[in-house]
C-alpha cells in the first residue's frame, strides 16, 4: 500500500571550523598602530555555493595578523571555514593586530549564501527559469491580526531577496487569527490542463501548531490550487511542498497565510518559494511517496461508501488499564461527538470503534478521509481501518487485527482542526466487515472530540 503525506522536514546544526595556523613573528613592539586600510585586500571570503561553507584567508603579511569578528565572536585564523545552513546575505567584520595591538577602524566584507540547506527535502530550484515567481514581486495586500478574534495592529515584517521576516508580537490562539495575503506582480495564472509543482522553506522562532498555505484565485477564496496546514518546530526550517498537482484555471494567483496559533513574540520567515510546471524537470529529486490528494466525493454521497454503511459503536474505555462507563456519544449527522471525563495514560487506554457493514476485496483501491478537533491536546491519535472481528461456530471471537488497511498515528493540538487523509490503499486480504478504530489513549480529562465527514470512497 501506499501512504501518501505531503511534507518533509529539514534542519542542520551550524557547524564553526577553524584551523590553526602559525602568526608571523613580530619586532619589538614600536607603538605604532596598524591600519588596516593598508590590508584591506590581504583579507578574502569564499563561499562554496554546493556546501553552503565560506572559507576565510588573509594573505600573509609582514608583522601583522587578522583579526576577524563574526556574529561578536572573535577568530585569529589565517584560514578557516564556517557553515552556513540560510540562505541571505552576510558580513565579517576585519581587524589586524602587531605587537602595537589592534588597528584602529575594521573592513567589513560582505558575502551571499545562495540557498537554504535541508537535511531532508529542500524544495525545488529558486533560480532555476522554470520557477514562476522568478522576477516576480510578492505584494503584502493585507493582514488580519486579530487575538482572541479582536483585530489589532498590523505586524511588522521585511522583506529582501524574495523572503519575509514576519513579527508577531501578541500570541493567537485559533487559526484564521494572524492572517497575511500576499499578491504577485506581475500576475500568474495557472490552467486546469496542466500540473504543477510548489515548494517554499517556513522557519518560526517558536514551537507552532499549524501554519496555513493556501494558494488560490485572488479574489475568490473557494478555487483552490492547494492548501497546507503544517506544525512547526522552534528554529527548525520545514519545506512544505506538492509535486504534480493537477491545475485549476487561475487568472490571477495569490497566497492567503495564517499564523494563527503562534505563540508571543514569534518570528516566521517564509523564503525561497518555488511554482512550477511539473512537465519542466529543473533537476529536483522528490521524494518518492507524493501524489497529490485525492478529490473527495460529496460527504453525503452515495459514492461515499460511508454515508450508506451501517454500524454499531463499541468502547473500550479503561484509565489505568481498568475499563470504566463507556464515554457519552452524540450523533448529529455526519458529525460524532464524545466526551472524555477521566484521563487516560497510554495509548490502546481509550478506544472508539464505529463497526460496518462495509466489506472490501484485495483488488479494489480506496481513499480515506476523517477531520478530528479535540478540545485539548492529545499527543499520539492512532487511526486504523481494519477488519472487523467475528464471532465462531463455537461462540469464540475470531480476531483480524493484523489484516487492516492502514495504521497511523497523529497529533490532535487542542482546538485545531486536523484533516488525515489516505490514498490508494488495499486490503491485505478480503474483508467481510470494514472497522474504524480511533484510539484517544492520553487524552486528558474532560476533553471533548469530535469526528466529522468520514469519507470512503473507491480511488
Amino acid at each position: 500500500m501506499k501512504n501518501i503525506f505531503k511534507y518533509m522536514v529539514g534542519g542542520l546544526v551550524t557547524v564553526f571550523a577553524i584551523t590553526a595556523c602559525s602568526p608571523e613573528e613580530f619586532s619589538g613592539a614600536d607603538g605604532n598602530i596598524p591600519q588596516v586600510s593598508e590590508y584591506a585586500d590581504n583579507f578574502k571570503v569564499t563561499v562554496d555555493q554546493e556546501t553552503n561553507y565560506a572559507t576565510f584567508e588573509f594573505i600573509s603579511a609582514p608583522g601583522v595578523s587578522p583579526v576577524w569578528i563574526i556574529d561578536g565572536a572573535y577568530s585569529g585564523g589565517f584560514s578557516f571555514s564556517k557553515y552556513y545552513r540560510k540562505k541571505g546575505s552576510y558580513t565579517v567584520e576585519c581587524k589586524v593586530k602587531t605587537v602595537n595591538g589592534f588597528s584602529d577602524g575594521s573592513v567589513t566584507k560582505t558575502f551571499d549564501i545562495e540557498k537554504t540547506k535541508m537535511t531532508g527535502f529542500g524544495g525545488f530550484v529558486e533560480d532555476s527559469n522554470f520557477n514562476m515567481f522568478k522576477g516576480v514581486t510578492f505584494d503584502v495586500a493585507s493582514f488580519w491580526y486579530a487575538p482572541g478574534w479582536n483585530q489589532i495592529a498590523d505586524p511588522k515584517y521585511t522583506y529582501q531577496k524574495g523572503a519575509f521576516v514576519v513579527t508577531l508580537p501578541e500570541a493567537t490562539t485559533d487559526q484564521w487569527q494572524a492572517q497575511m495575503h500576499l499578491e504577485l506582480d506581475p500576475a500568474i495564472a495557472l490552467a486546469a490542463d496542466k500540473t504543477y509543482d510548489f515548494s517554499v522553506i517556513l522557519t518560526s522562532t517558536t514551537k507552532h501548531p499549524g501554519v496555513t498555505i493556501k494558494l488560490q484565485q485572488n479574489g475568490n477564496d473557494d478555487l483552490i490550487l492547494d492548501m497546507q496546514r503544517v506544525a512547526l518546530d522552534a528554529n527548525e526550517p520545514k519545506c512544505v511542498w506538492f509535486s504534480n498537482v493537477k491545475g485549476v484555471d487561475i487568472s490571477n494567483l495569490k497566497f492567503a497565510l495564517d499564523f494563527g496559533g503562534n505563540a508571543a513574540n514569534t518570528e516566521i520567515t517564509l523564503e525561497s518559494f518555488v511554482l512550477k510546471d511539473h512537465a519542466n524537470d529543473d533537476g529536483t529529486k522528490v521524494p518518492e511517496i507524493q501524489e497529490p490528494e485525492p478529490t473527495w466525493v460529496d460527504v453525503n454521497s452515495e459514492a461515499n461508501l460511508w454515508s450508506t454503511a451501517k454500524f454499531t459503536n463499541s468502547f473500550y474505555y479503561a484509565p489505568g488499564w481498568s475499563p470504566i462507563e463507556n464515554p457519552a456519544l452524540t450523533i448529529n449527522g455526519t458529525s460524532y461527538s464524545l466526551s472524555f471525563p477521566v484521563a487516560t495514560t497510554d495509548a490502546w487506554q481509550n478506544q472508539v470503534l464505529f463497526n460496518t457493514n462495509i466489506a472490501a476485496d484485495t483488488e479494489t483501491a480506496y481513499d480515506f478521509c476523517v477531520k478530528l478537533v479535540s478540545t485539548k491536546t492529545i499527543g499520539s491519535v492512532t487511526v486504523k481501518l481494519v477488519q472487523s472481528d467475528e464471532v465462531g461456530g463455537d461462540g469464540e471471537p475470531i480476531k483480524h487485527d493484523n489484516n487492516f488497511f492502514f495504521t497511523k498515528q497523529i497529533k490532535l493540538e487542542a482546538d485545531m482542526d486536523v484533516k488525515f487523509w489516505i490514498s490508494d490503499v488495499k486490503a491485505p486480504e478480503d474483508m467481510h466487515a470494514v472497522t474504524l478504530v480511533l484510539d484517544f489513549g492520553g487524552n486528558p480529562e474532560d476533553t471533548k472530540v469530535t469526528i466529522e465527514d468520514v469519507i470512503l470512497q473507491k480511488h
